[in-house]
């Protein structure tokens, strides 16, 4: 019987993704969580930062990072209160990248619009493709 060597702790571990977009969907009728997440390689970093960045991460329920400790404001500088739509989606939606503060929302389905609906479709078309499970027409 021969042993298997344990693994050299001198090894470098994989260093972690330039860019991490991690996508959850919660709520509806049944109340089921969803989850995508997106580690494109360093050459496609920029493309997804650039998208990242599009995004009103200040506006959002929660921030972090550079948008910290602000509440969602409307025209006037009021904070918007915003009641839960019974059986609705809410979506939670982190982006790390080296360099810079993680970044933080929690939005309700209603508010996925414009950069924010991108950067979801963008991670979601990523988690699929990287998948395997891509499929025609969806």
């Amino acid at each position: 019987m021969t042993e298997k060597p344990s693994p050299d702790p001198t090894t470098p571990s994989a260093a972690p993704p330039a860019v991490e977009v991690d996508v959850a969907r919660t709520g509806g009728i049944a109340g089921i969580t969803r989850r995508w997440s997106a580690q494109p390689p360093e050459a496609e970093a920029s493309d997804w930062i650039t998208l990242i960045d599009r995004c009103p991460w200040s506006e959002a329920g929660t921030a972090t990072g550079d948008d910290a400790g602000h509440a969602p404001a409307d025209a006037r500088g009021a904070t918007r209160r915003r009641d839960p739509m019974p059986d609705g989606f809410v979506w939670f939606i982190r982006a790390t990248w080296s360099g810079a503060d993680a970044r933080e929302a929690e939005l309700p389905d209603e508010e996925v619009v414009g950069a924010w609906r991108e950067l979801v479709d963008a991670v979601r078309d990523w988690n699929r493709q990287s998948s395997g499970s891509a499929r025609p027409g969806r």
